[in-house]
Parts: structure tokens; sequence; C-alpha cells
């Protein structure tokens, strides 16, 4: 579904069952796969891969250098930069990168500086300024934004912070999330175990 108002560029990619909202601005080159859903007044630049399963919430800027997983929650109005040293009349400039890794989400009206790094089913409460690495797993909020817990894969369940995490994923887990985000998350943690041993 594609709202008449939305302007999407030329060689943009849609995937089925993708959903994109009023007012939406989609630049040429970029990729948004199946399962997506873009809410109003959302500017998605060129060349960026929105990955299966996402959700950007309304009034979302997804800029050149953000770099988003599979499954990840955009709430409203979160902040992206990609300069981090931006000056009007600058001859040359650089992307800084920001990476949010699969299941990663994103509360309300946070502000992600360029060069962050969220690490998969991350969830950053609603009005952080997230400026480094959020673990896997883990709540993190606050200005900047500081881990508090380690939470399961849906996010219900909040545990003390150098728990196992053979503990994330819990019978909520599977009441709330798809089966394929539950494979995904079980692979993640099987990954992490393993960094971790060797």
């Amino acid at each position: 579904m594609i709202h008449e108002t939305a302007i999407i560029e030329k060689n943009v990619k849609i995937g089925k069952n993708t959903s994109i909202w009023h007012f939406v601005h989609v630049r040429s080159g970029a990729i948004i796969d199946d399962n997506v859903s873009i809410g109003r007044d959302v500017y998605i630049d060129t060349k960026i891969h929105i990955k299966k399963g996402t959700k950007i919430q309304n009034g979302v800027s997804v800029y050149a250098g953000v770099n988003v997983g599979l499954y990840c929650f955009l709430g409203p109005h979160v902040t992206f930069t990609n300069d981090l040293a931006p000056r009007a009349g600058r001859k040359t400039w650089k992307v800084v990168n920001t990476y949010l890794e699969d299941g990663a989400s994103i509360g309300a009206g946070s502000v992600i500086v360029c060069g962050a790094k969220l690490q998969p089913f991350c969830l950053i409460g609603s009005g952080s300024v997230v400026i480094g690495t959020i673990p896997a797993f883990h709540l993190a909020s606050g200005s900047p934004a500081r881990v508090s817990k380690m939470i399961c894969a849906c996010g219900n369940k909040q545990f003390p912070l150098g728990s196992s995490l053979k503990l994330v994923i819990q019978d909520c887990c599977h009441e709330n999330l798809f089966p394929e985000v539950i494979k995904l998350a079980k692979k993640t943690v099987s990954l992490l175990i393993k960094q971790s041993n060797s």
C-alpha cells in the first residue's frame, strides 16, 4: 500500500506487504524489504536499505549512513544525525555511520548521534540521547543514554545487569513475537554466548 501523497523517486525497490503512508518521501536507490511499515511524514534517504519487518513511525528521517537491521522499531519522531561537525557552507563533509542491528527498538523522540551502535534486541527509552554502543538485550535511557537492565527479546521482562543471556527468551516472547523473530533472537543469543566463550 502506497498512499497517493507519498513521493517515491525512481529506482526504488519496495517489497511485498509493505505500507507507505501519507507524505512519505523515499529517495532514489532506496530498498524497502517485505512487511515494512513506514508512517506519515517519514523521509528515507538515497540508497538506504530498510530491512524486513521494520516499523518506522511518524516523523522519522532516515539519513545516509543509517543502517537498519531486520525487525527494528523506530518510534515517532526519532532523530538521526550523520555529521559530527555540521556547518553550513562547508566544502566537504563525511558521513558517519550509525548501526541498528536486528531487533533493535528506539522509543519516541530519541536522538541517535551518528557513530552509535544499537546491538540486537536492545531497547532505547523514549526521549533518550544515544552517543555510543548499547549492548544486545539491554535497556538504556536518559541523556546520555545509560544501560540500566537486561531485557527479554520482547522487552516485557527485565533482569539485573550481568544476568545470563539464557534468560532473554521467555514465555512472553513466544506470546508476543512472530516465530521468525523468535528464531532471530535465539540465533543472536547462540552467537553471543559462543563469542563470550571463545
